[in-house]
Parts: C-alpha cells; structure tokens; sequence
C-alpha cells in the first residue's frame, strides 16, 4: 500500500511539474513546429498530422511521459539496490517503455485516422 501511495504521489508531482514546465508552454506552439514525439508518430506510423487535435495529443503526452517516469522511478527505487544497475537497467526500461507507450499512441492515432474515414 505504501507503494502504491507514493506512486500517486510522485505521479501527481511529476504530471504538474510537466504541465507547468512543457504543456503550458506548448500550448502557444503550432502545429507546424511538432514536438519530437509527433514528429516520431508521424514517420513511424504515417499519421496525418493535420487531423490529429493538438491540444489533446500534447496533455495525452504529458500523461503517457509522467507515467514512463513514474514507473521507472518506482522499479527502480524498490528492485534495485546497486547503482550501477539501477542506471543501466533505468535506460533499458525508459527506450523500452518509450517504444510500447508510443507504439500504442500511434496504433491509437491509426484506429482514430481509420474510423474517421
């Protein structure tokens, strides 16, 4: 339980320190000046950028990346006691879950891009 409590709150943490540092200033951005994960949707998947609501996929961001660092943070925390592994295998599983998270992102954006038509 107390786990899971500190997850929350390092979640919580993370999510408004992401938000004040990146959403809100993103928000200002065009589409045309695309975050490096839109830019990596659109050549892995072949999204149409032009039909994807930027508003939406920059908070949809900023939750899919405090969830990736969240996670990490508590695996390694609790697993790991040497610091050379907790680096190592911290790089292992953020490349990892960057691929999965992001891989589900796209396939979501391709069932979204096919519905619509």
């Amino acid at each position: 339980m107390r786990i899971f409590i500190e997850y929350i709150l390092v979640f919580i943490l993370v999510y408004l320190l992401n938000y004040f540092l990146l959403v809100r200033n993103n928000k200002k951005l065009k589409k045309k000046d695309m975050s490096p994960e839109l830019v990596y949707l659109n050549k892995l998947y072949d999204i149409d950028v032009k039909k994807i609501d930027y508003k939406k996929f920059v908070y949809i961001n900023a939750f899919l990346n405090t969830f990736i660092v969240t996670s990490i943070y508590i695996i390694i925390i609790y697993l790991i006691s040497s610091l050379i592994l907790r680096i190592i295998l911290g790089i292992v599983l953020l490349l990892l879950m960057i691929i999965i998270c992001y891989g589900l992102l796209g396939r979501y954006y391709l069932w979204l891009q096919n519905k619509k038509k």
